[in-house]
């Protein structure tokens, strides 16, 4: 297993240092997460999906805007860091479980978040998680994809080639975009 799809290499990494991106302190993190809670169409939705929540800090936002939030992330450390920051928000059920593996949702999710997460995966296992999960929502479904755009030692892709590939795979129609030289967030909805 690489360790670009190993939990174990994601649980060391949060074991070493619970915020190893600088979410709290990088100015991409931040202006990241401001442009891609701005970017959501609608004020409020019913259910969010998270997978690759990382420590919280983009769940902590849609619990505001969400009557309910499904985090997710494969490394436990990261899964207990979210449940630490999300502890008084009720409406937040943090899981272990990462894109890519068998979809086993019973909730019907309005709102799927994936930033920073498609490029872990090469292309065959993205096409597949992604049609996977194309398969299990309904039309109308807001779809985020948010991802740096360099390639980087322990990613498949770079982040052009994941959004590419996951739109590719998923039937949409598109709601908006920004690209800079660092991030590239697609915000598409779903249709039948």
């Amino acid at each position: 297993m690489s360790p670009r799809s190993d939990p174990e290499f994601f649980d060391a990494k949060y074991r070493a240092d619970p915020d190893p991106w600088n979410f709290d302190t990088d100015w991409y993190e931040i202006r990241k997460r401001t442009l891609l809670l701005a970017m959501l169409p609608h004020p409020h939705y019913r259910a969010a999906l998270e997978p690759g929540c990382a420590n919280g800090h983009i769940t902590t936002e849609l619990a505001r805007r969400c009557d309910h939030v499904t985090a997710t992330d494969i490394a436990p450390r990261a899964v207990e860091l979210t449940r630490a920051r999300c502890r008084q928000q009720p409406n937040v059920d943090v899981r272990n479980w990462g894109l890519g593996r068998m979809w086993h949702w019973e909730r019907i999710f309005d709102l799927v978040l994936l930033s920073e997460v498609a490029y872990y995966l090469p292309t065959d296992a993205l096409t597949l998680a992604i049609e996977d999960m194309a398969a299990h929502l309904r039309p109308h479904t807001t779809v985020v994809l948010s991802h740096w755009r360099h390639t980087e030692k322990d990613h498949h892709l770079d982040g052009d080639e994941a959004t590419g590939i996951a739109l590719a795979a998923l039937p949409h129609r598109s709601v908006a975009r920004y690209v800079d030289d660092d991030v590239r967030i697609e915000v598409v909805t779903t249709v039948p």
